[in-house]
């Protein structure tokens, strides 16, 4: 994800407020004002639930309720773990990422913050992180109603602290409403990655997506290239799968001879793992696949290929034979400042463009009732309607 802070500056604004009329839905701005919005999902009762990275303050990410119909939002849990992230681009926050509601149990995840950092192309460990929880997945039991409350549920260092510490806490808003928060894992924030004379160097993980099937949870980490297996009972993880590499078309010219994978979105289907891949540098158009994961085997295969940058995608109809699957990308070219889009794929494999111009988008979920569509624009604040 680091890729994706360091390719927006010819994306941002260009396309802002926009709206585009399509052959059968309508595209407009729903809400604005948010703080980095990663991922978005759908919650009870007319509402989303989106993760916000943050502010550059420390410890500012947070999960905001949104009204699908009108776009008001307020805050439902703040002051969780975020940092400034300086790697591979200018300096962002870098907090809440991926979000997954099972009932009244939400869970959530962190990226890594500011526990490591980049001095002259190499990463490095700060040594001195704003949070404990960076890299780790959360469990939240949240109270009936919640999407109605009008108060958040805050998070101190000090909650957080507890909650490294393998302690449950109670967090209560100013309705007098209690949420209790546990941590089912604390992952690694990097691991060792030395290189001719730096010994001391390292690679951050990232983990950001997130979802459940069974008793286990599963989370795609993209800096790390893995999808992680975490047992809600006992916490312990086990690595599934690691998406492989691939040949860099322009090896030679730009980049090294590789390219990552960079699993950002995770999703499950049926028995299978839906995991989308951005994809690393040199960012190379059509080179980003869907994959479908076995999370028994860590088999994987080929769903939609020929992507550039892919955010998310979301199966529609059964979900074991599912109609067609719309997948959202973050940008077409993003070495040349191309806007993203949205695609619908059937299920003979036939390809259409459902939204052409997309600033940045970064998640995206659907009303099932409606048909409609909702969008993350992550560095506009914003989140696309798509009606139907």
């Amino acid at each position: 994800m680091k890729m994706i802070k360091a390719s927006v500056a010819a994306l941002l604004l260009a396309f802002f407020g926009f709206t585009v009329i399509g052959s059968a839905q309508t595209t407009s701005v729903l809400t604005g004002g948010l703080h980095l919005p990663t991922k978005v999902i759908t919650g009870p009762r007319n509402s989303l639930l989106v993760s916000e990275d943050g502010t550059p303050t420390p410890n500012t990410g947070s999960v905001v309720v949104v009204d699908r119909t009108t776009g008001e939002h307020h805050a439902l849990l703040s002051g969780l773990p975020s940092g400034v992230d300086n790697l591979g681009g200018p300096p962002v926050s870098d907090g809440t990422t991926g979000i997954y509601l099972d009932g009244r149990v939400l869970y959530v995840t962190s990226g890594v913050g500011d526990a490591t950092t980049n001095i002259g192309g190499v990463e490095y460990p700060t040594g001195a992180p704003s949070s404990p929880l960076f890299c780790s997945v959360m469990q939240i039991f949240l109270p009936r109603h919640f999407e109605s409350l009008q108060s958040d549920f805050h998070m101190t260092l000090d909650d957080q602290n507890a909650l490294a510490d393998g302690r449950w806490v109670r967090l209560t808003n100013a309705e007098g409403y209690s949420a209790f928060a546990r941590v089912v894992a604390n992952l690694p924030d990097y691991r060792s990655e030395p290189r001719p004379g730096i010994p001391n160097a390292v690679r951050s993980g990232h983990i950001f997506g997130v979802t459940r099937h069974g008793w286990n949870l599963y989370l795609a980490d993209a800096s790390f290239n893995l999808i992680y297996r975490v047992n809600l009972f006992t916490g312990r993880s086990s690595v599934v799968t690691e998406l492989p590499t691939r040949p860099n078309p322009l090896f030679g010219t730009i980049g090294g001879p590789t390219i990552e994978a960079v699993p950002n979105n995770i999703h499950t289907l049926g028995n299978k793992l839906l995991v989308t891949e951005l994809t690393g540098f040199p960012l190379v158009p059509g080179q980003s696949d869907v994959r479908v994961v076995d999370p028994r085997t860590g088999a994987i295969s080929t769903l939609i290929a020929g992507l550039s940058s892919t955010m998310d995608v979301l199966a529609v109809g059964d979900c074991r034979h599912p109609d067609g699957y719309y997948t959202l990308e973050f940008s077409t070219n993003q070495l040349a400042g191309a806007p993203g889009r949205m695609q619908f794929f059937d299920s003979a494999g036939n390809s259409s463009v459902v939204v052409p111009v997309l600033i940045t988008p970064s998640s995206m979920a659907r009303d099932d009732e409606t048909g409609d569509l909702f969008v993350t624009n992550i560095f506009p604040g914003t989140i696309t309607r798509v009606q139907f």
